[in-house]
């Protein structure tokens, strides 16, 4: 809704997420959860959606669909590859605020490639000149 209150109003998606499961996704190991139309309105009264997906698809979806990760009861990882697109000017600030996060450690200084070059010799050759 904007600012004037007119509910027929509706923004541009600004932002979408790209899931893409690395292994199927079943029931068991915790599938995602989302609400259809909840990009539209955020109180949609309707049944939730969890689909099952083959490993290596992708669920595409507006950044402002309410959708959650269901609890993975089985016994093996559920690695997933998640992107999400958004246009130049937005920035999400309520899910990725820096407060919530401790600060990274610093970054080890890359070899140049002369040195990669080197390493990689004396590993195949033994240190051999």
């Amino acid at each position: 809704m904007n600012a004037g209150g007119d509910p027929r109003f509706v923004a541009p998606v600004h932002a979408v997420n790209v899931f893409v499961p690395l292994v199927n996704l079943t029931a068991a190991n915790g599938p995602t959860e989302y609400v259809p139309g909840s990009h539209l309105d955020f109180d949609a009264k309707v049944p939730s959606k969890t689909p099952s997906l083959k490993a290596g698809s992708a669920l595409i979806f507006d950044y402002r669909l309410k959708h959650r990760g269901l609890g993975n009861s089985g016994t093996e990882e559920r690695p997933l590859l998640y992107i999400t697109y958004a246009k130049p000017f937005w920035l999400d600030v309520y899910n990725f605020d820096r407060k919530r996060y401790k600060n990274l450690p610093a970054v080890a200084k890359q070899a140049s490639r002369a040195e990669r070059t080197e390493k990689r010799q004396r590993t195949i050759f033994g240190g051999l000149p």
